[in-house]
């Protein structure tokens, strides 16, 4: 009989829920050896899984390696001193054990690569809930409504390893012809500098210069802008709020 290849029994294992053909699905129904390799590999499947970041990894018992290299068909070649504290090298020898050891090798291999995959999601996952908390604004402000005008919004201006950011969150803001841009007004009044598009339902980050809050720049604004190809401010604010100084 002819079995299942081990790709095939490897994705049954590490993807049960996934719709399978009806020929596996009919050969498995029949074959006792396949389905029980897609049981173990469905154990190994649930070890990656199962695994945490904080998990302790312990050296494996001596029998183990041995098991290794008689499955393998390796043979060992002690340290020249037997005093050293290393693994034994190995060198291939020629395999005369069971027709069926590539194909365990290929499982083997198959296994051993939903194992690492999932052990990898699992520690970015944990790692990212794990970490410390992101650090607090250094500054927030609410974005209020200017006169006849709509909508709201908040600004967080935040100290990030590549520089200062603020990060712009508006709502309720008029679906009018044009796009939002994301502005710092100096406090004189004249001078301003643009941070870029805002997205109007989703909002946005902007990186700016270190020290253009601290020469007068903490008035966030967000006006309404025609494509007229004008870099020029439109005169047409929507939303503002002042970052403390």
């Amino acid at each position: 009989m002819k079995h299942l290849e081990p790709e095939v029994l490897a994705q049954l294992a590490l993807h049960p829920d996934q719709p399978v053909e009806v020929a596996v699905r009919e050969h498995l129904s029949g074959c006792a050896q396949c389905r029980a390799e897609v049981d173990e590999l469905r154990d190994v499947a649930e070890l990656s899984r199962s695994a945490r970041s904080d998990a302790v990894l312990t050296s494996a018992p001596p029998q183990v390696w041995d098991r290794v290299v008689e499955e393998l068909g390796l043979q060992t070649v002690g340290p020249a001193d037997e005093s050293d504290e290393v693994a034994p090298a190995v060198e291939p020898m020629p395999i005369t054990s069971r027709a069926a050891r590539p194909r365990r090798l290929m499982l083997a291999a198959a296994a051993s690569v939903g194992l690492v995959v999932g052990v990898l999601g699992t520690w970015l996952v944990t790692a990212l809930t794990d970490d410390e908390e992101a650090p607090p604004p250094v500054a927030t402000v609410q974005l209020e409504p200017l006169a006849g005008k709509s909508g709201n919004g908040s600004a967080e201006l935040f100290q990030a390893p590549g520089g200062p950011e603020l990060r712009v969150g508006a709502q309720g803001l008029a679906a009018a012809p044009g796009y939002y841009e994301v502005w710092l007004i100096n406090t004189d009044g004249v001078r301003m500098v643009s941070l870029g598009v805002l997205d109007a339902q989703g909002g946005g980050t902007f990186r700016i210069p270190a020290d253009l809050v601290a020469e007068g720049y903490t008035i966030v604004d967000v006006s309404l802008e025609p494509y007229d190809g004008n870099p020029v401010h439109s005169r047409d604010s929507v939303i503002r709020g002042n970052l403390p100084a």
